[in-house]
């Protein structure tokens, strides 16, 4: 249990260091920014948590006895609790950096998506037809919850091939 929390705060905070470092350079109070933030976020976001994964499952594999069973099953359980663990303390930070930390940013995302639907030529009316509905999934909880099923799904993922490569443990070393 330690390890699947200490390396799913690991990757909350990581992530939070991005996040915050996106909104110290001003990447979530310029529209014409956020679809950089978003790309920067992701391939970051992956990386955080690939990294943070695979470090759980190798410390995990070798504090098993070597009598103990290892095996995908095993290796899976702790990329899917980081993950969970990871997603639990990352929506907490999610909640407080939308609510309290830059409130602003839901109107930058606002912003965006309605920029986005004029490049694609939507009619003004559908636009304004839409702000309603977009305003509604950018209230503070509903970002929060859908990041963390988000963020879930990508962890699992990601667990779920990280353990395809980690079932197994290392072959011993020759003796020399």
């Amino acid at each position: 249990m330690k390890t699947y929390v200490t390396y799913g705060f690991i990757m909350a905070i990581c992530s939070a260091l991005l996040g915050m470092a996106l909104h110290f350079t001003g990447f979530h109070s310029d529209v014409d920014k956020l679809p950089v933030a978003q790309k920067i976020s992701m391939f970051a976001g992956l990386a955080i948590s690939i990294t943070t994964i695979v470090l759980a499952m190798k410390e995990k594999r070798s504090l098993t006895p070597a009598t103990g069973t290892w095996g995908y099953g095993s290796a899976l359980w702790t990329g899917v609790c980081v993950g969970f663990y990871g997603m639990l303390f990352g929506s907490l930070y999610n909640y407080a950096y939308f609510a309290f930390i830059d409130p602003n940013f839901q109107d930058v995302v606002l912003q965006g998506q309605l920029a986005a639907m004029e490049a694609q030529n939507v009619p003004s009316s559908q636009i304004e037809a839409a702000e309603p509905f977009i305003r509604k999934w950018l209230s503070p909880v509903i970002m929060t919850v859908t990041g963390a099923i988000f963020i879930f799904v990508w962890n699992l993922v990601i667990s779920l091939i990280a353990a395809d490569f980690l079932k197994n443990r290392p072959a011993p070393a020759p003796a020399a």
